[in-house]
Parts: C-alpha cells; structure tokens; sequence
C-alpha cells in the first residue's frame, strides 16, 4: 500500500508521468580500479650447449670412463683411444730433433773453421758461403722438425677425448674395441651449468618485458626466477611469436622442464567484476552528470581483464553496474 501511494504521488506531481527514481550506485576512480595483468607465455629449459664429441684421429677405442646418467666436470676424461701409434710418431719426431741438433752443432764447428782459414786464405770464399748454407738449412729443417713434434704432440693429446664444460653424459656411442676415424661420434653431453629458459612470447606483449620485474619460471607448481638474456627482433613465421631466452638469477630448473613464464605488465587493467556486457558488446559503465553512461571496450574478451583508455580520474561504477542501462539517472555515492 506503500509503495502504491508513492506511485501515485509521483505521478500527480509529475502531471501524470511516471518518473524513475535515480538508481543507487558505488563510484571509484578508475586509477583505482586497476589492476596488473598477469601475462604468461609457454617455455622450456634448454642447456646451454648440447655437444656431441667426435674422434678427430684414427685408432681403437681403448677405453669408455663415463657411460650414460654420469655428470662429468670440465676437463674429465670420457674416452680413451688406443695411443700406441701416437707415442711412437711423437718418439720418432723426438729422435729426429736430435739428429738435426748434433748435425747443427757440427756444422756450426765446420763454419767457425771456415772463417778462421779464410783469414789466411786457406778456404774460398765460395766454401766459406757453403758451410753458412748448411748452417741455415739444418736451422731451418730444426723449426720444421719442432712443427712436427707439437703435431705428434697434438695428436697423443686428441687420443684422450674430455669433457669441454661440466655436463652430464646423455648419450654414448663408443663401444670399446670399435674402429674410431675423424668425425666419428663417440659421446654425447649436455651442459649442466649455463642452463636458460627458451619461450616463444606474443609480439604484442614482448616489446615491454625488457623493463618488467618479477620475472619467473613455472613448471610443476614451483617457480624459479629469471630474467632476460636475449629477445629476437624476428616474428617467427610458423608461429608467429618471438623467441626470447631467460637466464636463472638462482637455483636453476632441470633441463628440459616444460611450464611457462609469468609476468605482470605494471599498465593496470580493469578488473573482470567491473566488466559487463549489453548488446554485443563488452565495456563498463561510468558516471557522468550522475547519469550511467557506458563505455565499450573493443579488446575486452569474456572472463579477462580488459585495458581501458580513459584518464585515471574517470569515475567508473564498481557497485550497481549490472543492473544499469546506458543513460539511467544515478544516485551515486563514492567508495
């Protein structure tokens, strides 16, 4: 009985027209409203290097020091070949050396003598440039024979083939007994140290990650952080996404672990409870000479946070708005 007799009120005191009462709504400015997008892009931990040793001389594979599963350290033996012809090609070039060492010293007695009888003109000149010419010719024959030492030297070393960098052996093809040439695969290594997060990220979103904080790895319900080492300048054709590649500022992941990387862009959002949808389209409403006006936002998607480019002062209304119509009249009050 009421509300009827204030129905009729109105409509009296309006000439018969029914007037709605402004609607009661919450205000706050949009500054305040905004929250940070959370971004998130799929990644993987990829080593540093992946290296797959190959022979690089002729001979039988001795001996295997590190089989599959085994984490090796920089420099640690993992393959031994057969170095008998090695230290035999390195004595000969040895010996050699110093048989061109006796004849040097002999022909340096010979050119002294030489020079001494030519004072009393008991040698030509032309002997005298001889015994110089052998002279050199041995002094050059011996750097040629040293050449050949750090060859015979170099190739005892390759026989004895060692970790490049601290890795974990992942794949072993040497088989004792077998015939190695150059180029022949014997061990494959992962780098254990060095690890880095590869993720294909949206152009749109990727030019701003350079001045983000807060960058991580997530994998399995656990997070590690990160931050940018590399960011390509090319849009992959097949994917369309840019590569970007992570370096670990802590405790690393394992190698290969899938998961994504997350990031929060600080250029803030309006929250999905303020976004409603009339008609078509998505946007919000905001309160303008306490009228409901609403605003579409074309990039809003259903159930995410949409970006609103409107002052920050703007007020926009955070209680009430799903009931509203554009142009109701409000009765606002500010949060």
């Amino acid at each position: 009985m009421k509300k009827a007799l204030q129905i009729v009120f109105l409509l009296l005191a309006h000439g018969g027209v029914a007037v709605a009462e402004p609607i009661p709504v919450t205000v706050q400015a949009l500054g305040d409203l905004l929250v940070e997008r959370e971004l998130r892009a799929p990644a993987t931990v990829v080593a540093a290097n992946r290296a797959v040793l190959t022979s690089e001389v002729t001979a039988l594979i001795d001996k295997v020091a590190a089989d599959v599963g085994a984490d090796v350290k920089r420099g640690q033996l993992l393959i031994q070949l057969d170095d008998d012809n090695a230290r035999l090609a390195l004595a000969q070039a040895q010996a050699s050396l110093a048989a061109l060492d006796a004849q040097i010293v002999q022909a340096k007695r010979r050119l002294a003598r030489a020079e001494e009888l030519l004072t009393k003109d008991f040698v030509s000149d032309d002997e005298l440039i001889g015994r110089q010419t052998d002279l050199a010719v041995l002094q050059a024959n011996r750097q040629g024979q040293l050449t050949a030492i750090e060859v015979a030297e170099l190739a005892l070393k390759r026989t004895r083939v060692r970790a490049p960098f601290d890795a974990v052996v992942v794949e072993r093809q040497a088989q004792v007994g077998s015939f190695a040439m150059p180029g022949t695969p014997l061990i494959t290594i992962v780098q254990t140290d060095g690890r880095e997060v590869d993720a294909e990220l949206d152009p749109r979103y990727a030019t701003n990650i350079p001045t983000v904080t807060g960058l991580r790895f997530s994998s399995r319900g656990r997070e590690w952080a990160i931050e940018l080492a590399r960011l390509s300048s090319v849009i992959e054709t097949d994917t369309r996404r840019l590569r970007g590649r992570f370096r670990f500022t802590g405790e690393a992941a394992p190698v290969g672990s899938s998961g994504e990387i997350v990031w929060h862009e600080t250029a803030g959002l309006v929250p999905v409870t303020q976004i409603v949808q009339r008609g078509t389209e998505l946007g919000v409403f905001v309160a303008r000479n306490d009228k409901a006006v609403f605003v579409a936002i074309p990039s809003a998607q259903e159930g995410r946070p949409a970006a609103l480019d409107l002052p920050p002062e703007t007020l926009v209304v955070s209680r009430g708005h799903t009931r509203l119509q554009h142009g109701d009249d409000l009765q606002v009050s500010r949060e």
